[in-house]
């Protein structure tokens, strides 16, 4: 006949001591649950300004713990309090075996955040310092993707900005381009009528040439000219503005993608992500720099010699 012996051993001790702890943490967890909803159910009956008496007179809570409390059974207790046994299928069944410590970390997660982390990660069996290193990343990554989703709106909505201001710039190129046509046309026309009614004149009396050429005619053909000059030279600048606004917009993006480059780098190289950093910096520098003064203004080595 075997008789089994169970050794204790320290190892044993621990392992029946940390059962214990969580058992009794989860007991904690509920019964904080049951507290809390008795202190919201208090807290309704009395009176404005009664609350924080009531609190320290009849159970000796300061205002932080019994707000703790009350936290912990608005987000656990319906799910908690609520939960059929044998309901493994649902995340529900983790969160009954949650520890009072443990719940209390998980407030840290948004709730709509909350039961996706619970259902991804082995909660019961982690410690409180892997669980808040956990919620600690999952927070990161709701940051990162929020963060994200902004800047895509924001580049939605410069996008559109730069849209409208690109087409009102291409309807009024098209509009000036159109007068230049016109203004073109008009000049033609008129120097086709002024020539003839110039031949029909000097034909017959080659004298009046030189009044003629004189005449108000010639002077509205270099009118025309003159507002032609001015149509094309508008239409020139507006493009080249619309040019700028597309430069402008394709700089910006780049600056952006630069400064995210840095913001990785310094999760993973802290020493390269300086050394790229004053680089940029001396490069924009050296940019806005130039920029001050554009074109340059031209030097000469030439000295004008007023001796004489």
């Amino acid at each position: 006949m075997n008789n089994v012996v169970n050794e204790r051993t320290p190892q044993v001790i621990a392992a029946e001591i940390n059962m214990i702890k969580h058992h009794t943490q989860k007991t904690v967890l509920t019964n904080a649950v049951e507290i809390g909803q008795r202190l919201t159910e208090a807290k309704a009956l009395l009176k404005h300004g009664e609350w924080g008496q009531w609190l320290k007179e009849s159970v000796s809570y300061s205002h932080s713990t019994a707000t703790r409390l009350m936290q912990i059974y608005k987000e656990y207790g319906p799910k908690l309090l609520g939960l059929s046994e044998g309901d493994d299928s649902s995340n529900y069944a983790t969160l009954h075996n949650l520890t009072y410590s443990q719940a209390l970390i998980l407030l840290g997660v948004p709730e709509e955040e909350r039961e996706e982390l619970v259902k991804d990660n082995d909660i019961e069996n982690m410690s409180s310092r892997e669980l808040q290193q956990t919620v600690n990343e999952k927070n990161q990554a709701i940051e990162d993707r929020d963060k994200a989703q902004v800047e895509k709106t924001q580049v939605i909505e410069e996008k559109e900005v730069l849209k409208k201001e690109l087409d009102g710039k291409d309807r009024e190129i098209a509009s000036l381009t159109e007068q230049a046509r016109d203004l073109e046309k008009q000049v033609e026309d008129f120097k086709l009528k002024y020539q003839q009614e110039l031949d029909k004149v000097t034909e017959k009396q080659p004298e009046l040439k030189e009044v003629a050429e004189a005449a108000p005619s010639a002077e509205k053909i270099s009118e025309l000219e003159e507002k032609l000059k001015t149509v094309q030279a508008k239409t020139s600048s507006i493009s080249s503005d619309a040019q700028f606004s597309i430069h402008r917009e394709n700089i910006r993006k780049a600056f952006d993608e630069l400064l995210r480059t840095l913001t990785a780098l310094a999760k993973t190289d802290p020493v390269q992500k300086e050394i790229n950093r004053a680089a940029a910096q001396e490069m924009l520098q050296n940019m806005a720099n130039m920029v001050k003064e554009w074109p340059p203004a031209i030097k000469t080595n030439l000295r004008i010699n007023t001796s004489n």
